[in-house]
């Protein structure tokens, strides 16, 4: 998890995040697009774009999910290691564009104040972007539009645990060579 030689499982937007829908305790969200690129700095705006880049990025993948009018997009930057991903991921937790499409408007464009968090852990920074498809935007203390982002933001971090796990347990299972 913390490098790339030893992280080695294969990496999608279906292995990050599967299925047609995400439920968090009584809470379903549905899933719209997905996306994958390697021009990381084209996933991102503002000084997100500049942190990948300079950060070397190798990929971003994003999903977005919906539940009453809100959406959210999460965007998971791959980097060759920890140090990097920790680095991109402290410059600026700003600005990975949302992903719309496949039935879900377009949010978080033209003027809206939307909510954008982020961290990071191994060798993975994740982002979130969270706003009303409405147009309408985040207030403080909005927990309508927070409950989803936090939600959306624990289930990539479980998920990038769970890799880590699934890989070590592989590893420690093959045959000494």
């Amino acid at each position: 998890m913390s490098s790339a030689q030893k992280d080695t499982a294969p990496l999608s937007a279906g292995t990050l995040f599967p299925g047609g829908k995400l439920t968090m305790g009584d809470r379903v969200y549905a899933k719209g697009p997905t996306a994958r690129t390697a021009d990381c700095a084209s996933a991102a705006q503002g000084s997100l774009a500049a942190a990948l880049r300079s950060h070397g990025c190798d990929q971003v993948i994003r999903a977005t999910y919906t539940k009453d009018g809100v959406a959210v997009t999460v965007g998971v930057a791959v980097f060759p290691t920890e140090a990097q991903a920790r680095a991109a991921a402290n410059e600026s937790a700003r600005g990975v564009v949302p992903l719309s499409g496949s039935g879900v408007a377009a949010f978080c464009k033209g003027g809206p104040v939307c909510r954008f968090v982020g961290n990071s852990y191994g060798r993975y920074a994740y982002f979130t972007a969270t706003g009303y498809v409405s147009g309408k935007s985040v207030t403080k203390g909005d927990t309508r539009a927070f409950q989803p982002g936090d939600d959306l933001a624990e289930f990539t971090f479980r998920q990038i645990v769970r890799r880590g796990e699934m890989q070590a347990s592989a590893a420690a299972a093959a045959p000494a060579g």
